[in-house]
């Protein structure tokens, strides 16, 4: 049940929140030469995905309307719909920092972005996104080496970087609940070609490559982290996305578990992605609320 219920709340996001006059792109998936899968439109990061917000912390303190910090985001492919190939076998999805047997190599998402506390009524929070564009980033990249690892934090901004887009304002949502201790969030996000440095590489997301505008990344957030606890994000990676190091003080680390569908939606130029946002409004929201108990 509580699985259904993570499933269920990113859709139910996508429902109340899908990109006006826009479809889902079909891409074909590939390693740089050989495919992987055709007729694809969505790729599923995996549920030990990482997010930490800066900061903010500890979970329970509560946010103030303009406040800014800095949430960090990384995953590793988990599947791909479409029709896959004997090929695809060789994808490593365990995030373990050891190149699985039989496995050949990987696909891994990266993400930083500035956030701004917009609104706090009751138990609900909303935010915006501040600072640049080159302050608000997600990119993809491919690697032999399939040595992610969620606990190290390393791997998941190296080998080849195979997409760079600027996050976007439009079309998104974020939401969080309390639930004792913890909680539970789901995210809408866009990101597209803005900057003269975005890009897409068509060999490897061929058929999206110059159609592709936006991605729409559906995220449910979770704390506590569980199997996605790390002290370390984006380390010994790409200079795009400086290795952090989490203040179990001040910083909140969740559960992200994602997928993102490309689209043929222009949108807005901007920037993207409140990946856990959301819960954190909350979390200050409802302290906010249980206050005048107190």
């Amino acid at each position: 049940m509580k699985n259904s219920f993570r499933k269920l709340i990113p859709v139910a996001a996508a429902l109340g929140f899908a990109f006006a006059a826009s479809s889902a792109q079909a891409f074909t998936l590939k390693d740089g030469t050989n495919v992987l899968a055709t007729d694809s439109t969505t790729l599923d990061w995996n549920a030990t995905g990482s997010g930490v917000a800066k900061g903010v912390g500890p979970f329970g303190s509560p946010l103030t309307v303009g406040q800014t910090f800095q949430f960090l985001y990384q995953s590793n492919l988990a599947s791909v719909d479409g029709d896959t190939t004997a090929l695809f076998n060789g994808l490593d999805f365990n995030a373990n920092g050891v190149k699985g047997a039989g496995k050949t190599f990987e696909f891994t998402i990266v993400a930083k972005m500035t956030e701004k506390v917009t609104n706090l009524t009751g138990a609900t929070a909303e935010f915006g996104l501040a600072g640049t564009a080159a302050d608000n980033k997600v990119a993809i990249y491919y690697d032999t080496k399939a040595n992610a690892s969620t606990t190290g934090g390393t791997g998941f901004d190296d080998g080849t970087l195979i997409a760079l887009l600027t996050i976007v304002p439009s079309n998104t949502q974020s939401t969080f609940t309390i639930v004792g201790a913890g909680g539970q969030g789901s995210t809408k996000l866009s990101a597209g070609k803005v900057e003269a440095g975005d890009f897409i590489d068509p060999n490897y997301l061929d058929g999206v490559s110059s159609l592709l505008f936006g991605v729409n990344f559906e995220s449910n957030l979770n704390f506590p982290a569980g199997n996605s606890a790390t002290l370390n994000f984006h380390k010994g990676g790409s200079s795009l996305f400086p290795d952090y190091t989490v203040n179990t003080s001040k910083d909140i680390v969740f559960k992200v578990d994602g997928s993102n569908t490309f689209t043929n939606a222009v949108p807005e130029p901007g920037t993207m992605m409140l990946l856990g946002m959301g819960m954190l409004g909350l979390v200050g929201a409802q302290r906010r609320r249980r206050a005048p108990k107190a």
